[in-house]
């Protein structure tokens, strides 16, 4: 039972790491094509950067997503023991290294996206995306 458990477990967290794509971050993307500019603004926060020109606005988004890598790092270990079997008894102390590592993730450098949303009168045009951790 507790296997049949940790392969389900294991099974939803591998199709939940399958669904960020560039693809779905662009679909998500372009649920604001079309629509209020105040609603890009409610959905993403605050632009990182504007420019306005020629009756058309440019907004600026930069977001960090954290790494989808493991962390990998060196590691040392250190041991003692004491077995107290018989009349002498016995006693050990041990050292080790090795490499240590996150296996979910999380732990490299983190990825950047920068969007840019086109808007005209207000209403939003479209964007592009530029970057690794253009990903949702």
């Amino acid at each position: 039972m507790p296997r049949a458990i940790l392969l389900l477990a294991l099974t939803l967290l591998g199709a939940c790491a399958d669904s960020r794509t560039p693809q779905a971050f662009d679909q998500r993307m372009a649920g604001f094509v079309g629509r209020p500019e105040a609603d890009l603004v409610a959905g993403l926060g605050v632009p990182s950067r504007t420019y306005d020109a020629d009756g058309r606005r440019l907004l600026q988004w930069d977001f960090l997503q954290p790494s989808t890598t493991p962390a990998v790092y060196p590691s040392i270990g250190l041991g003692f023991g004491s077995f107290g079997f018989g009349r002498g008894g016995g006693s050990a102390v041990g050292v080790g290294t090795g490499l240590g590592f996150g296996p979910l993730g999380g732990g490299g450098v983190p990825q950047g996206c920068s969007v840019v949303f086109e808007t005209r009168q207000g209403t939003v045009q479209g964007f592009t995306r530029n970057g690794p951790g253009c990903i949702a």
